[in-house]
């Protein structure tokens, strides 16, 4: 059969513009490459890493040193303006000539306070990333420049030993007992890149090893909850949905930086160049393409799924300064499959919400699809239950999804999650005016619902037997609402676009999960028809529910209301003026095959067959890498 000539065209045209995302170094270099000439038009944060990369191709690039030079006077300066400046002073220092460095040192002085009248300083302290942002610049500012004369008082020697202290304090007590950005899909990648760039140029040893060990912590993370570019929940601060679609989209700061270090599986070939040059979001992700800085090999495998399918729980803690906070708020619950992975959590709340409660991520299941949507959520609407704002609807999908009237049992690939929703809210006015008006038209009525979404693109979905059937490709979900649902297909909006919303409209009601595979299950038939034969048995009085699995495994829930309080002996000082001293409990009994689960006080920091954290020592071993980061004594010592 003769091949048309322009058909031949179009396939040579394709092949030879196709881009190789195979590998991180390929993906690194695709972003240094294109953006060798973007145009620097952009001030504030998004532009300053884009000017960065030109010095990458061109270290004597003029306009991108002038543009360096001068961002600290533009009026959007932020803190987000310091690892950009620390890194272009550090790698590019030679480039400057000796005017241009006398005027980015001239305005740091000027920023070396809290407050930010007259542009925004270096010495506050903010949100977990905004701490790692400034302090990690702030110790290399007084690296680069040893005879400043810093706005308040201090030498270099001076600032340089306030900022380890900072850091060494905070990063302690993270190996502790966690934090609260935990996996942002917004703010985690933030978080990170700062101390990249603090490990590669810090000169003094026992501030590398601070760095290191923070980003070996935060690596072992971000790969063990990976699967092909989604993080898995439960994560604090979702303030968007993760989403594989890079055009005319807007994708969250750690999904680019996930696709930059492990790719998104078949769905790694969306990324496009004008992401990095376009959306601001992706900017923080070019700080990691530039970073000389790279993980060591066991997380790229682990990220890749290599070693799968495990079991891993991990544990998260409230927001504090300095890192001070109350231990074990999230305690999560992750399985990795070959073709699909679930991550489930139960909480503690500080009542009534604190800091970003609102926005975190309680559940999803994630699964092999090269589509633009690949995950399944479920919560209950308490943050949001009122509707009076666009964004802060019961069907505000795309921001955080959590609920303290949530509780979930689970053991591989079957998850039970309840919900038990009382009449009134049982924190009225509670954290603050603006958050406590999301939900008080419904005070005294709260909404009865558990919900779930799933995309519209599965490939097959069938109803029988009071059980929803999901396949896509070879990945089976298995979904048993335990009372009567309805299914909504036409709703419009972000978060809502792309889903159909299953609700079932109880106080007291829940659903039942069991995932399985071609390779586990044989047939999508076979699957339906044994899970449409196990045991199930529900007891809604003592909110109790028993469901032996495909693998007859055996999983019980029973729901613990009424969020008692349970007195911590490490408290924020911030909450501890508010007069609060403990953590109100949403925490099940569960057990797995008759055997009770451990309780939260002895949930583990990281528990996998690879990675174990605990007592402040963190251990990466899988056969052919062995890591160890001892930091009981004030500081880490590290073993390779």
């Amino acid at each position: 059969m003769k091949i048309p000539l322009v058909l031949i065209f179009l396939l040579i045209s394709i092949l030879c513009f196709s881009q190789d995302f195979s590998n991180y170094d390929k993906r690194k270099q695709f972003i240094i490459e294109g953006l060798k000439n973007v145009t620097l038009t952009e001030r504030g944060k998004h532009g300053l890493p884009k000017a960065i990369a030109r010095l990458e191709s061109d270290p004597h690039d003029g306009a991108a040193l002038t543009y360096i030079t001068n961002d600290l006077e533009n009026r959007h300066q932020s803190m987000f303006d310091f690892p950009g400046i620390a890194l272009a002073l550090c790698r590019y220092w030679d480039s400057f000539n000796a005017k241009q460095l006398e005027k980015i040192k001239g305005d740091l002085e000027n920023l070396a306070k809290p407050d930010k009248q007259n542009g925004e300083g270096f010495l506050g302290h903010g949100t977990e990333n905004h701490a790692t942002m400034m302090w990690s610049s702030a110790y290399l500012f007084g690296q680069l420049f040893p005879d400043a004369k810093w706005a308040n008082g201090m030498t270099s020697d001076e600032l340089m030993a306030d900022m380890k202290e900072r850091l060494r304090k905070t990063f302690k007590n993270v190996y502790a007992h966690g934090y609260t950005e935990y996996l942002s899909t917004t703010y985690e990648v933030v978080m990170n890149f700062p101390v990249e760039i603090l490990l590669e140029y810090a000169k003094d040893p026992e501030m590398k090893a601070i760095a290191e060990a923070f980003m070996l912590y935060k690596w072992s993370l971000l790969s063990l909850n990976n699967f092909e570019g989604n993080i898995l929940a439960p994560y604090g601060r979702m303030n968007t949905q993760q989403d594989h679609l890079s055009d005319d989209s807007y994708i969250s700061a750690t999904t680019y930086y996930n696709w930059l270090m492990w790719g998104w599986g078949p769905a790694t070939s969306n990324m496009k160049m004008h992401q990095f040059d376009d959306y601001s979001e992706a900017s923080y992700t070019i700080f990691s393409a530039l970073s000389g800085v790279v993980p060591p090999s066991v997380f790229f495998q682990l990220a890749g799924n290599d070693p799968a399918p495990f079991e891993l729980k991990t544990s998260a803690s409230t927001f504090g300064h300095y890192g001070s906070a109350a231990p074990h708020q999230m305690m999560r619950k992750v399985y990795r499959n070959k073709t699909y992975a679930i991550g489930t959590g139960n909480f503690r709340w500080v009542p009534g919400g604190d800091y970003a409660d609102h926005d975190a991520n309680g559940f999803n299941i994630t699964y092999h699809s090269p589509d633009r949507f690949n995950y399944i959520n479920c919560f209950h609407p308490y943050w949001y239950s009122d509707g009076d704002e666009k964004d802060r609807t019961p069907d505000t999908w795309y921001k955080g999804n959590i609920s303290p009237f949530q509780q979930t049992a689970h053991s591989k690939n079957t998850v039970i999650t309840l919900f038990n929703i009382p009449e009134k809210d049982p924190w009225v006015n509670t954290p603050s005016e603006s958050k406590w008006a999301w939900r008080d038209g419904h005070a005294d009525n709260l909404i009865k619902r558990g919900m779930l979404r799933y995309p519209k693109s599965v490939d097959e979905k069938v109803e029988e037997n009071g059980w929803i059937f999901l396949r896509e490709g070879d990945t089976y979900i298995g979904i048993k609402p335990l009372k009567s649902y309805y299914e909504q297909t036409d709703l419009k909006g972000t978060g809502l676009d792309g889903f159909n919303i299953v609700k079932s409209d109880y106080a007291q009601t829940g659903f039942v999960f069991e995932l399985g595979s071609k390779a586990e299950s044989g047939s999508f038939e076979k699957f339906r028809r044994t899970l449409k034969k196990n045991r199930l048995s529900i007891d809604w009085k003592n909110m109790s529910v028993t469901y032996t699995d495909s693998q007859k495994e055996k999983l019980q829930i029973q729901y613990k209301d009424g969020l008692p309080i349970a007195t911590e002996n490490e408290m924020p000082e911030h909450l501890v003026k508010k007069g609060i001293n403990g953590m109100a409990e949403s925490v099940p009994t569960v057990k797995i095959e008759n055997k009770k689960e451990k309780g939260y006080r002895q949930w583990p920091m990281i528990e996998s067959p690879f990675i174990n954290m605990n007592s402040s020592v963190l251990r990466i071993h899988d056969g052919t890498t062995d890591i160890e980061v001892d930091w009981q004594a004030d500081y880490p010592v590290i073993k390779k």
